[in-house]
């Protein structure tokens, strides 16, 4: 089980999530995930076997009053968050929230890359992150979808040290992103079959049935933006989103086409 109690410079360690119902956005992705619930001062972790998973907080009251759409924030380690921040804007990038401190769990930065994604820099003291990943129910892949893979992948190589290493994935360009020989994130250059999506991080679940779970996504009141479909030799993944349209990816590693399911007997 891959139990996670320290992260080293450069994985993702972390997401949040600001709601402007924060109860409403708990029941969906504890009902979703089946994960427990932890309430705290500021947010609401969300947790499975007593480990934190990911946090869900209330969005702030100018960002509900412009009907801004919830996004995951996926955070990474880094080992100096000021080393770090420090090459956002000579790379092109932006700073949206200066490096503070986060009562004793650690320090926090939010950074936009040049093709408008923002990402989120940890530098743990008391709190490394999330407890456990990998696993049914928690986080497993992080992919930016970008306007601009050439300029985002310099940016992320000199602000965070990743690695970059390009492939063809079904006539557009996909790049891994890696830490030593250890693959942490991918990135996606988005073509013009997205539309005018605008460049964003996506945070991957685990799940063990993606069809089941996308179902069950719907019933709780989300939707399926991207209906199930094999990803070789990956397994069978989908998009979807929670009711109040945070998007989010769900993968079943090996699963290929819907499970076909027993009759019930009788």
């Amino acid at each position: 089980m891959p139990v996670v109690d320290r992260y080293k410079h450069g994985s993702f360690c972390w997401a949040e999530l600001g709601s402007p119902d924060p109860a409403v956005t708990t029941r969906f992705y504890g009902g979703l995930f089946d994960l427990g619930i932890h309430h705290g001062k500021a947010y609401t972790i969300l947790r499975k076997q007593q480990r934190d998973v990911v946090a869900i907080h209330r969005m702030r009251a100018d960002k509900i009053e412009r009907g801004d759409t919830p996004l995951w924030l996926p955070y990474v380690n880094v080992e100096s968050i000021d080393r770090a921040v420090a090459r956002v804007e000579p790379r092109g990038g932006r700073v949206i929230v200066a490096p503070r401190e986060e009562y004793d769990a650690g320090r926090v930065a939010v950074v936009e890359d040049p093709s408008g994604a923002q990402l989120a820099l940890w530098q743990a003291v008391h709190h490394a992150g999330a407890g456990l990943i990998d696993e049914p129910a928690t986080m497993c892949w992080w992919e930016l979808n970008t306007r601009d893979a050439d300029e985002a992948g310099v940016f992320y190589s000199d602000v965070i040290g990743w690695r970059r290493a390009e492939r063809e994935v079904e006539s557009t360009r996909y790049t891994d992103f890696f830490v030593g020989e250890r693959k942490v994130g991918g990135m996606l250059q988005m073509t013009e079959a997205w539309g005018s999506m605008a460049s964003h991080w996506m945070t991957y679940f685990r799940v063990e049935d993606c069809d089941e779970s996308a179902a069950l996504a719907a019933r709780l009141g989300g939707a399926i933006a991207v209906a199930p479909c094999d990803i070789p030799p990956v397994g069978r993944f989908a998009v979807v989103s929670d009711p109040h349209g945070a998007v989010f990816s769900i993968v079943a590693y090996g699963q290929t086409g819907p499970k076909v399911r027993e009759p019930s007997g009788g």
